[in-house]
């Protein structure tokens, strides 16, 4: 019992503290007819302007209500006031029940608004598109190598695969289906970022890759491992395999530093025998006889290609740290009603970092540990069905701490068009 006092006499004196720095306002109007928009906008402008941790008082009625009606009246209005305007918080700004209370004491109950510290929240989720699906049916029992749309090449051991109860797939027919995000535009069609915990990664390409057999989902027998083979006109000493694991909706990238990718120059491993064909090209003369016109030879393009191997399925990717020297951090305002996607898509390193949207704002995101001086295409945008809002703007990181994006409204098409001019 005493502990219970104690307590309640804590909260008061906690309450009676936040009274005296609480900003204070009067906020009247009709319940029945409810919120216009005029007192929306202010109970918003109040919310944006508090400080993490601050409170905000709301007198509920008017100095003109209070010599016109009687207690009871007033009372009645208070009460419908408060449930109009905690029915909008919870729904409008995300504010939690405990954050909203009415406090007794005084001449007249008040409303108050407590700001919670804020936190940021991961936007967009991660889509694999039936259309992006490249499925290939081999024997599990012999080598296997398969040649991507992107030409990029994965080699399979025999006998690797095996059925979540731990049979082993041999002499049987399973089907292997990958999807590619070899550049920055499929990566922002996927909603795929390249970050690791919050740090920033520079990417040679992600993949994912399922195997099944007659429907079953398969996995690789431990200690077995496949092969990519993955085009790539640059070269890094410190690329490594990443597996990607789902995190708030992104995928969260976890590099295994005993996998190292290793860069091949095919021009000093150029097979002539191999590569080249010889071709004869045949005229004719007036006559119509044929004059055998010299032999020319046509080569294939040698190819430089990273090398990494992989002890897993799913999400894959071949990845190294990016040095970030000088940060900044990076404040969005988006005016929409709705969740958005959120990326920085960096025009010279393979990069594509989240925006977090902040839990007291819904209409702010964040992005923090960027690197400076990088010119980056913001992007926003969120698709539903064949429809998409979508707005963009080319910004130079540290030059302004806020940016400010306007959206339009496309078809899906019209959008991933869009992307794909900016990401030309």
């Amino acid at each position: 019992m005493k502990t219970y006092l104690l307590l309640i006499a804590f909260t008061c004196l906690i309450l009676t503290a936040n009274s005296q720095n609480a900003t204070k306002s009067t906020l009247s109007f009709n319940y029945v007819k409810g919120l216009n928009s005029l007192h929306k906008k202010s109970l918003d402008s109040v919310y944006h302007n508090m400080k993490d941790l601050n409170y905000h008082c709301f007198n509920l009625v008017s100095e003109q209500e209070i010599s016109f009606h009687q207690q009871p009246k007033l009372l009645k209005l208070i009460k419908a006031r408060s449930v109009k305007i905690m029915d909008y918080y919870k729904t409008n700004q995300h504010v939690e029940n405990q954050n909203l209370f009415v406090k007794y004491g005084g001449k007249f109950p008040t409303l108050w608004l407590h700001k919670p510290t804020s936190h940021l929240i991961a936007s967009g989720n991660v889509a694999l598109e039936d259309e992006g699906r490249q499925c290939f049916s081999f024997n599990s029992s012999i080598d296997n190598m398969i040649i991507s749309e992107n030409e990029n090449r994965f080699y399979f051991p025999p006998n690797a695969f095996q059925t979540e109860q731990g049979i082993t797939i041999i002499n049987q027919n399973i089907d292997i289906c990958i999807w590619e995000f070899v550049d920055k535009k499929s990566l922002v069609y996927a909603g795929l970022t390249t970050d690791a915990n919050g740090e920033m990664l520079e990417t040679a390409g992600s993949f994912y890759i399922e195997a099944k057999y007659n429907g079953e989902e398969l996995r690789l027998i431990k200690g077995e491992s496949y092969t990519i083979e993955m085009q790539s006109t640059k070269s890094f000493p410190d690329m490594f395999t990443y597996y990607g694991g789902n995190k708030d909706g992104l995928v969260d990238w976890t590099v295994n530093k005993n996998e190292r990718a290793m860069f091949k120059n095919n021009t000093d491993e150029f097979d002539l025998e191999n590569e080249v064909s010889i071709q004869i090209q045949e005229e004719y003369d007036e006559y119509g006889e044929g004059i055998i016109d010299a032999a020319y030879i046509e080569s294939e393009r040698a190819i430089d290609f990273y090398e990494m191997t992989a002890g897993k399925l799913g999400w894959i990717n071949c990845d190294r740290f990016y040095e970030v020297k000088n940060t900044s951090t990076l404040a969005v305002l988006i005016d929409s009603d709705e969740p958005l996607v959120v990326r920085l898509v960096f025009r010279n390193i393979n990069s594509v970092m989240p925006c977090y949207s902040n839990s007291n704002h819904k209409d702010q995101y964040q992005a923090t540990g960027i690197p400076t001086g990088e010119k980056v295409l913001l992007l926003a945008y969120s698709v539903k069905d064949e429809n998409a809002i979508f707005g963009y703007k080319e910004i130079t990181i540290g030059e302004n701490k806020i940016e400010n994006i306007s959206l339009t409204n496309l078809s899906k098409t019209r959008f991933k068009s869009a992307v794909s001019e900016l990401l030309y």
